[in-house]
């Protein structure tokens, strides 16, 4: 070997191992442990909707329709203050890190006031949903059916706006089994429920009598199953909050009143958050009011596409959560550079994960349909929608974890700004513009939006790599005790 080639040959390696480290996930045990209860946590209540929509689409294509509809409008209309409810994760989690106790339990209880007032207005608007359903131009008994599954569904909106809650004391914490626990027995609860009430029951004989017997309920079945499911979920968060450990350490089960000062730091917070998903449901509502337009068959196809992203949005969703706390944790402890460190991380294994899954979809995509229906319609939509999907979540996956890291800096006006360019200025008139105006289907529609997220995902990833979201101080300068 010559003395140039002993120079350049290690040095080669060296530039070569570099490069290849970019691609290495470093601290993946500790994200992995945060995420993976979540994402078992997620992957339940996908669970939960997979069997939903598949015991629905055995009914008919109109009631699976109603049901997307449904679901999509209450989530909608739930995501004005979803955000604003889990925005008490951001101030326990860097609360946490600047090892606070006083203050964790102090934002968690102010966070449950703004979940209960939240969920009261929401149990309002559901039950007039009627008058807005006519706005959508879908088929009078579609209609029909949504407004009996909004009706019953929001029974229960202010118990999921503490979910959320609740959700934020304890992941803040990093204590992330408890919400997985409760979780599951929410929708282990939900699917129990689900296959009693939407089909109905003879019941058993006992003593002389007819015991459990129910008639079919269909749709409003569905919308009953997951509102108790979600009463459970939540009074089991509130069971293991008031466990000895934490009264102890937090003295969480002392009431603490509502202060003004504390509320109104986590709405300034937290306002733009909830108006980011509501724009970005809101924008996904017209997208499937559009579909709608076209035929109930349609709409049908696009719920069950719908119900194969959450197997990306599930998951990914259990990384966003994940790199929220470690980047509230490591904010309140004024280490920055450590939180770009784990966004960075996380964003690999989001990556791998959303690319595994669509080869997975592309894969599989002539049978994926036949797990939701039956309808010969239905079914001739779904390799195209398949692989329209497999496109999207790779993108969804990407706006979602700068979402969380950006929110875990408590950095949310810049997210909220994106997506309402993006969603009402360029989603929207896309949709209305290849359904209304050329005529096109749903698959055109799917993979437009995929553009519209595409745009988004990176605009909020070039923020993350601006680094301005360092600079957020979310509480203004002082403590609360």
């Amino acid at each position: 070997m010559t003395t140039e080639q002993q120079k350049t040959g290690p040095t080669g390696d060296t530039a070569l191992r570099r490069k290849l480290r970019l691609f290495v996930v470093r601290d993946y045990g500790e994200i992995m442990a945060l995420a993976t209860p979540t994402i078992l946590t997620m992957l339940s209540q996908t669970l939960m909707w997979t069997v939903d929509t598949a015991l629905i689409g055995r009914v008919n294509s109109v009631s699976l329709a109603a049901v997307g509809l449904g679901g999509m409008l209450t989530w909608a209309t739930y995501s004005l203050f979803n955000n604003l409810s889990r925005i008490t994760g951001t101030f326990v989690s860097q609360s946490h890190g600047r090892q606070d106790h006083q203050n964790v339990a102090h934002y968690a209880w102010q966070g449950v006031y703004i979940a209960i007032i939240a969920g009261l207005v929401l149990q309002v608007l559901g039950y007039y949903s009627y008058l807005v359903l006519p706005w959508t131009h879908n088929p009078v008994e579609v209609q029909e059916l949504t407004y009996v599954y909004i009706r019953w569904r929001s029974m229960s909106a202010v118990f999921t706006q503490l979910i959320f809650a609740l959700m934020g004391f304890f992941q803040g914490r990093r204590d992330v089994r408890v919400p997985m626990y409760a979780g599951i027995i929410g929708n282990a609860v939900n699917i129990l429920l689900d296959v009693w009430l939407i089909y109905g029951w003879s019941g058993f004989e006992a003593f002389g009598q007819t015991w459990l017997a129910v008639p079919a309920m269909g749709v409003k079945g569905a919308a009953i199953g997951t509102s108790v499911g979600t009463v459970i979920n939540a009074l089991a968060l509130i069971v293991w909050a008031l466990e000895p450990r934490l009264r102890e350490k937090y003295n969480i089960h002392k009431p603490r009143r509502p202060q003004f000062h504390a509320i109104s730091r986590m709405v300034r917070v937290g306002l733009p958050a909830a108006f980011e998903g509501f724009i970005d449901m809101g924008g996904f509502l017209m997208f499937t009011i559009f579909i709608g337009t076209i035929s109930a068959v349609q709409l049908a196809a696009s719920q069950i596409t719908i119900q194969l992203l959450s197997f990306s949005f599930m998951p990914m969703w259990g990384l966003t959560t994940a790199a929220s706390v470690l980047t509230g944790n490591e904010i309140g402890a004024g280490r920055p550079d450590r939180a770009a460190h784990y966004g960075r991380q996380t964003y690999k294994v989001g990556t791998y994960y959303s690319l595994a899954l669509a080869v997975v979809i592309i894969l599989l995509r002539d049978h994926l349909f036949q797990i939701f229906s039956n309808d010969p319609e239905v079914l001739a939509l779904g390799a195209g929608l398949a692989i329209a999907a497999a496109v999207f979540q790779y993108f969804d996956g990407l706006r979602m974890l700068s979402s969380g890291i950006l929110q875990g800096a408590g950095d949310t006006v810049y997210t909220m700004l994106v997506t309402l360019g993006l969603m009402w200025f360029g989603f929207i008139p896309l949709t209305w513009f290849i359904i209304v105006y050329q005529g096109g289907d749903v698959f055109a529609a799917w993979m437009g939006a995929s553009v519209a997220y595409l745009a988004q995902g990176y605009l909020m990833w070039r923020r993350f790599e601006s680094g301005k979201w360092r600079e957020r101080n979310i509480f203004g300068g002082e403590s609360i005790k």
